[in-house]
């Protein structure tokens, strides 16, 4: 039985919009890849664009089990779905999942499919360092000062470095 998507589930997607999803590979070890298009597509359902996941694309067409990890990254929190996925091509649902994406980032770019998942099971994630902190508030708190430090000492690696390019 499909699980409903919960307003606090949404706003958690809403705001990370970026997930990671685990399939299972042809020899039953794991494949887990980051997706940066993770939307609510209804009470029952998320999606993703397929913008360059073979991999994902291939494990679901032998296996349609999915599990969808998305956390907010100052809250510390976030979800676990778990759920069966379709995936969709030149059809109404890719046509839709492109224009709801392509909408809010202003952007396009080339869409292989769509990962379209019935959430069957959602699961709590939360950082055991709320045993620290009195409630999410102070959590957030604490990561923004926590996480404008990281973005500094990134910034000075970067700036040591170079920025990282793709590999050609």
């Amino acid at each position: 039985m499909p699980v409903i998507i919960t307003d606090d589930m949404r706003a958690v997607i809403d705001s990370a919009h970026l997930c990671f999803a685990a399939t299972v590979n042809a020899d039953g070890s794991p494949n887990l890849s980051p997706k940066g298009t993770i939307r609510v597509w209804d009470d029952r359902r998320l999606f993703f664009l397929d913008i360059a996941s073979p991999g994902t694309v291939a494990n679901l067409r032998r296996d349609d089990r999915i599990v969808v990890n998305v956390v907010e990254h100052l809250s510390r929190r976030g979800y676990r779905f778990t759920g069966r996925a379709t995936l969709h091509r030149d059809d109404a649902v890719h046509a839709d999942a492109i224009r709801r994406v392509f909408a809010g980032e202003g952007a396009t770019y080339p869409v292989q499919h769509v990962v379209l998942i019935v959430v069957e099971r959602a699961e709590v994630l939360a950082s055991p360092g709320y045993v620290h902190v009195a409630d999410e508030n102070a959590m957030r708190a604490l990561w923004k000062t926590r996480r404008a430090g990281l973005d500094d000492a990134f910034d000075a690696h970067v700036a040591r470095v170079g920025p990282w390019q793709p590999p050609a």
